[in-house]
């Protein structure tokens, strides 16, 4: 495996956001974080909810070809909407950590039922808890801002599914504090030498103009890459001692030491296959599973004390030659935006991202692969 830098161009209007990324090509293809080294300006409050970006995918009609038919949806064309609105309600909404540990806003399995609001309330609702990683980078928009979804650049053809996991700080500025967290904390970061993070399933879908789903990209079993915190060129590592088979206990794979031990100032970062964005594409979709499991299950049920968030989305590549090229930001790859940061649980969780409105999503559900029946 290699990794390459990303050239950034620095803007001169302070309130550009500018983003560093760097970029690790593995055994699926390129994979990308995107970090928002300062926030949005334009006159809003930093604390107004809702996904950013304009209706549909890009500004011209995408001329990509790819993606296999598995579910055709039975109701009519679906055209684009305005992406998911954060309500004002939420700011108020912020509740304390259980005894457990777990938070209370995400105590509970995501179900047949409730997977739906899932991923609703992934892009609707500001993040647990601050991460680690804001403080490395201040005003990192996955732990600083409301979750978003980024509108294409006209004639990009790539998109990649990602996931990042890390724990909680407590080692935050004043002015991060006053952000509406949904947990009021204590933020106490992975005080758990017992606990693993299990993830399965990591997948985006796109949403056709016909009302079908198609599956962009899947990978059941997530990698072992371990980033630093402030993702440093050429400090990441492939933490293979780490990473479990979890095949046979619910599937997928698992990490141990996850921003603890040797590995405090690192987080796990996992992705699926870049690949071709369907020609008539009009949204899409991400997932993948996670819940904390005992390391050794003979040993202390400690994972009261893992306050590990996690989060995903994808980034936009501009074409074939991306995957394996030297990547510029905002010339052949940027982000497509992120969900929000949560805590993971005892319980299998869905991790969502969207770029389609509540209304699309609720009329025509993706039919992502390791759905709870």
């Amino acid at each position: 495996m290699d990794e390459r830098h990303i050239a950034v161009s620095v803007p001169a209007a302070a309130d550009r956001i500018i983003s560093t990324v760097w970029r690790r090509k593995g055994v699926l293809g390129a994979c990308a974080i995107s970090v928002v080294l300062s926030a949005c300006g334009g006159g809003g409050s930093q604390f107004e909810g809702g996904v950013t970006g304009s209706q549909g995918l890009e500004s011209s009609a995408p001329d990509a070809k790819g993606g296999a038919t598995v579910g055709v949806a039975s109701s009519p064309t679906t055209k684009p909407a305005s992406p998911i609105v954060q309500p004002p309600s939420d700011v108020a909404s912020a509740t304390s950590s259980n005894a457990r540990g777990t938070p209370a806003s995400e105590a509970g399995a995501t179900t047949a039922a409730n997977w739906v609001d899932t991923l609703i309330s992934d892009m609707k609702w500001f993040h647990d808890a601050p991460s680690a990683v804001l403080e490395t980078i201040p005003g990192w928009g996955s732990g600083a801002n409301y979750p978003e979804a980024t509108q294409r650049p006209a004639g990009w053809k790539i998109a990649i599914p990602w996931s990042h996991t890390m724990r909680d700080t407590s080692a935050i500025r004043a002015s991060d504090s006053q952000r509406p967290w949904r947990e009021k904390g204590p933020y106490t970061g992975n005080d758990a030498p017992n606990t693993r993070i299990q993830q399965r399933d990591i997948q985006m879908w796109w949403l056709l103009s016909n009302g079908q789903w198609v599956l962009g990209s899947h990978s059941s079993q997530p990698g072992a890459n371990m980033y630093p915190m402030n993702w440093s060129e050429g400090s990441d590592i492939n933490a293979r001692e780490l990473w479990r088979d979890e095949s046979s206990n619910g599937g997928g794979a698992s990490m141990r030491s996850v921003s603890r031990d040797g590995y405090i100032n690192h987080l796990w970062h996992t992705w699926a296959s870049p690949h071709e964005i369907p020609a008539n594409a009009i949204g899409a979709a991400t997932a993948y599973f996670s819940r904390l499991i005992l390391d050794n299950p003979n040993g202390p049920d400690d994972r009261h004390l893992a306050h590990i968030l996690s989060a995903g989305a994808g980034d936009w590549y501009k074409d074939q030659a991306t995957i394996s090229a030297f990547k510029v930001q905002g010339q052949n790859v940027t982000y497509m935006g992120f969900g929000r940061l949560k805590y993971v649980t005892k319980d299998w969780q869905l991790f969502g991202w969207t770029s389609l409105s509540e209304a699309q999503i609720r009329a025509n559900p993706p039919p992502f692969i390791g759905l709870p029946k």
